[in-house]
């Protein structure tokens, strides 16, 4: 099948070079079934059948499959991949989670993704594992290091989507995860975070065998925060939340909970700015935040608000390290 006879009232010459996705397709014409032609109902849909019935449930990886078959697709490919509605979905188009960086390399090659228009990697109901294993600093951990900027993680909520294994994000802008659980029972962090800009949200980080989230900064960046989180819940780590050399991290609605060692562990000249009524940071082992080396930790909350209780100790702070309330 080579190509597709168009419904349209132009003639050739008017559509000579013209996109076939960009043609005029809703022109009504009464198809009569006639049994005596075979496969007629395959080979002669409407094209607005195509349009709006069909080419829908066609995925990236459906699509591009179906470039080289048959040119009538080219140029539904373009179009959507233009346009960039053809998110990658983890378990469909690509098999695992370890598949999803390489797709993201070849197709960034191709188009520019934005900040408002990022890459989008749909992660469906169940478990995805991490099977990679990171060479250098970290050998033997299960790792999936985040290599291009402006990609959105995006899963069917915590109950429903959860990832096994480490994120690692260095010197990346807009990178966002949202609507899914995080945990990594390897040695190892939930999320790694270097010199980049990564929004959080609606993410559970659990049962992380190091930091829960680790963030790190050698850019002064004073007031610009680097890494926002929002309605996250962070428990049952070693340490919530590790961050240090000026990172500037801020934290709305967050519960930071039953973490062995510390809830929030803040040092040299890091900045976290904490807000919301929901926020709350309790039954940590030893200590519910604790600042050291310069670090500034500025709680967006009334004092009487019932912030930071039942940890080991819940307030610490070390050579020059701040833990204000601002009303």
């Amino acid at each position: 099948m080579d190509k597709k006879r168009s419904t349209s009232s132009k003639s050739h010459e008017d559509v000579e070079g013209e996109p076939v996705a960009k043609k005029s397709r809703l022109v009504f014409k009464t198809i009569i079934y006639d049994e005596s032609i075979p496969n007629q109902w395959l080979d002669e849909p409407p094209l607005a059948v195509w349009d709006h019935m069909i080419i829908p449930f066609l995925g990236l990886k459906d699509l591009a499959l179906s470039r080289p078959v048959c040119t009538f697709f080219e140029a539904y490919w373009q179009e959507k991949f233009s346009n960039n509605v053809l998110p990658l979905r983890v378990g469909y188009d690509v098999a695992t989670i370890n598949e999803v960086m390489d797709v993201i390399e070849e197709l960034s090659s191709r188009r520019e993704y934005t900040k408002a228009s990022p890459f989008v990697v749909l992660l469906g109901k169940g478990q995805h594992q991490v099977t990679m294993i990171m060479d250098g600093l970290y050998r033997g951990e299960t790792v999936l290091e985040i290599t291009r900027s402006n990609i959105l993680f995006l899963g069917k909520g915590i109950d429903a989507t959860k990832m096994l294994g480490e994120f690692e994000i260095f010197e990346q802008q807009n990178i966002t995860f949202k609507q899914l659980t995080l945990t990594n029972t390897n040695a190892g962090h939930g999320i790694y975070i270097s010199n980049s800009e990564v929004e959080i949200v609606d993410v559970v980080i659990t049962r992380c065998e190091e930091n829960g989230i680790t963030v790190y900064s050698d850019q002064n960046l004073e007031e610009k925060e680097q890494v926002v989180l929002t309605r996250c819940q962070i428990t049952d780590n070693s340490t919530g939340v590790n961050a240090g050399d000026f990172a500037n991290i801020k934290m709305i609605d967050c519960i930071v909970r039953n973490n062995t060692d510390t809830g929030m562990f803040i040092s040299r000249k890091c900045t976290i700015n904490v807000h919301g009524e929901a926020t709350a940071i309790h039954s940590n082992g030893d200590t519910g935040i604790y600042a050291s080396v310069s670090s500034n930790v500025r709680i967006h909350l009334p004092s009487h608000h019932n912030t930071i209780y039942n940890n080991g100790e819940d307030r610490m702070t070390s050579s020059g390290g701040t833990i204000t309330n601002v009303e």
